[in-house]
């Protein structure tokens, strides 16, 4: 695309694409420098809030973790000896009066009864006795059975710092049995007697403290992970897998969709919660996906406002390109146009105005021209073939000579008849019973001259008699019929009249003759076939009247096959421009 083009696009030629991208710019720009303005001021201050909720949260989590550690140093020291519960535990371990170590039994079972009642966030305890034939003892519930028959080297826990003698282990399945709940533990030595040791063990869930997280519990997509005192990862409920004993600066890459906060105990173990960025963003998404509707929003309230001045400037210029386009003959389509603007109202006045002058010029031109066809058709009627007149003569001359006056008399009258109304010149419109009649007349003359030979039927429909029909639509067809389709004394020409849907009349001339070849009918429509008897006007006539009164409305048809005999149908319409003009000087009697 070169530059002219670019132009042209980003300024088009016409008015309604320049009014579109006028109102596009002066749209879009607020919105953009609005937005990105509103943007940068929004993301500062709700990430500063954002990250000041993940951090009060995490504070929270830790100082739970610390004050369960604080709880299992005190618990721890209640089983101490020099004056605790260790006294007891010691007489118990040195006693080997079976009365007595019952007795001692009993106090420690329900001294660590007390505790346990005393300290409910402490789910588990025992204590572990290194050198007894029954190393674990005393635990408040039944233990899994591969920690029955463990050394406490064996323990499979990870420490995650050391106080003093006491070791804080990370995070890890549960001892009881029948369960798999992460706990925190602490294990504790405590030495008695002659440089003896025992161990006292206690658990508490990881969930009281710090919630789940992830898709679990706590809050959705937020999950921890423990670093231990040595700065290595202890514990991780994340859904990808971090490497234990690794640094999370080593799994900066696992972690690269997660929004990470730290904070650290005060032994040098730290607390780490992850943060989905799909959450830790959703409130800027938010705002996006806000700010994206109010932009659609106001593009659409431009698109409204182009649209209405479409509707105001470009659509009447359109109406009046449209009544252009489409300028007929007919200048009614030319309505009112109402836009409530004088400058437009005022120019489609003028195009009506020249327009109605346009159209009386052409209807003038389209009478000439009209006339014109009618004056052919007349000269057409006038043009009797002189032979019929002749024969007519020389058969009134045989009866004459051969009859008596009455028949002369009867065929003089008839004749007389026919001649009136084929040289009628008062008007071309007459009743389909006028017609009727004329036909009857002639068919009656043309029996009378050929010794009756022709078999003729007319019927019309009574509520169709007085409807307008131009003058010889039926006699040629007729004429057509008889010299063309009967041959002999059995066949007969059928006419009949009715009407047919949509304000028609539909006109039926049938023979049961010999039947034409579609050359035959060609010539025919063409006046160039045809005996020069009878009136001889021929079918050709048929159609240039039916073309001068109804134009396009009117159709003939002729269906004819050798040995079958020939159908013209006619199909017109009940009325006929100038009807009113009907031709009632033809005497009938």
């Amino acid at each position: 695309m070169n530059v002219r083009h670019l132009l042209h696009w980003l300024w088009p030629d016409t008015l309604k694409g320049r009014l579109s991208i006028l109102l596009i710019f002066v749209t879009i720009t607020p919105i953009v420098l609005i937005g990105f303005t509103s943007y940068f001021w929004f993301y500062q201050i709700q990430m500063e809030k954002i990250n000041a909720s993940y951090e009060t949260v995490l504070r929270g989590e830790r100082d739970a973790l610390e004050k369960a550690f604080d709880n299992f140093a005190s618990v721890s020291q209640l089983l101490a000896a020099d004056g605790g519960l260790g006294d007891d535990i010691a007489l118990y371990i040195q006693s080997e009066d079976p009365f007595e170590k019952t007795k001692y039994f009993r106090s420690i079972d329900r001294s660590l009864t007390n505790i346990i009642y005393s300290n409910p966030a402490i789910h588990a305890i025992f204590i572990y006795f290194e050198e007894h034939y029954k190393a674990i003892q005393f635990e408040n519930a039944p233990l899994k059975h591969r920690f029955m028959s463990a050394t406490i080297d064996d323990m499979p826990f990870v420490p995650l710092f050391r106080a003093n003698q006491l070791t804080y282990n990370s995070p890890h399945p549960t001892v009881r049995d029948n369960s798999d709940k992460t706990v925190l533990s602490l294990l504790r030595p405590i030495p008695y007697g002659n440089g003896q040791i025992y161990y006292v063990y206690l658990e508490t869930e990881w969930m009281h403290h710090v919630p789940l997280g992830g898709e679990d519990g706590g809050t959705a997509g937020v999950y921890h992970s423990l670093i231990g005192s040595d700065g290595l990862i202890r514990y991780s409920n994340l859904p990808i897998e971090l490497r234990e004993g690794a640094s999370l600066d080593d799994e900066r890459v696992a972690l690269s969709a997660f929004k990470s906060f730290a904070i650290a105990g005060k032994n040098g173990w730290k607390l780490v919660s992850h943060v989905k960025l799909s959450v830790y963003e959703k409130e800027v998404q938010q705002w996006r996906i806000l700010y994206v509707i109010m932009s659609c929003l106001s593009l659409v309230l431009t698109v409204g406002a182009v649209s209405y001045i479409w509707r105001m400037v470009y659509r009447p210029l359109q109406t009046m390109n449209k009544a252009m386009n489409r300028f007929s003959h007919d200048g009614n389509h030319l309505q009112k146009l109402h836009t409530r603007l004088t400058e437009f109202e005022v120019i489609y006045s003028s195009f009506r105005d020249m327009s109605r002058r346009i159209v009386e010029l052409i209807t003038e031109v389209e009478q000439k021209e009209k006339r014109k066809g009618e004056l052919e058709v007349e000269k057409l009627i006038a043009q009797i073939n002189p032979h019929f007149l002749h024969n007519t003569l020389n058969t009134i001359q045989w009866l004459a000579l051969e009859k008596g006056q009455r028949e002369i008399y009867d065929l003089v009258k008839v004749f007389t008849r026919v001649l009136q109304y084929n040289l009628g010149k008062r008007s071309m419109i007459v009743t389909i019973r006028e017609e009727l009649a004329a036909l009857n007349d002639y068919i009656e003359l043309q029996n009378i001259r050929y010794d009756h030979r022709f078999k003729v039927d007319s019927s019309v429909d009574s509520d169709i008699a007085e409807v307008p029909i131009p003058r010889f639509v039926l006699q040629p067809i007729v004429e057509n019929a008889l010299y063309h389709g009967v041959s002999g004394d059995q066949d007969r020409v059928v006419v009949h009249l009715k009407r047919s849907p949509g304000r028609y009349i539909q006109i039926t001339v049938a023979d049961s003759g010999q039947g034409m070849n579609p050359d035959t009918v060609a010539a025919l429509l063409r006046g160039e076939e045809g005996k020069s008897t009878g009136i001889g006007i021929g079918l050709n006539y048929v159609q240039k009247m039916l073309d001068v009164h109804y134009g396009d409305l009117a159709s003939m048809s002729i269906d004819s096959r050798i040995g079958e005999g020939t159908t013209v149908t006619i199909v017109i319409p009940d009325s006929v421009k100038g009807e009113g003009e009907h031709d009632q000087g033809v005497a009938r009697g």
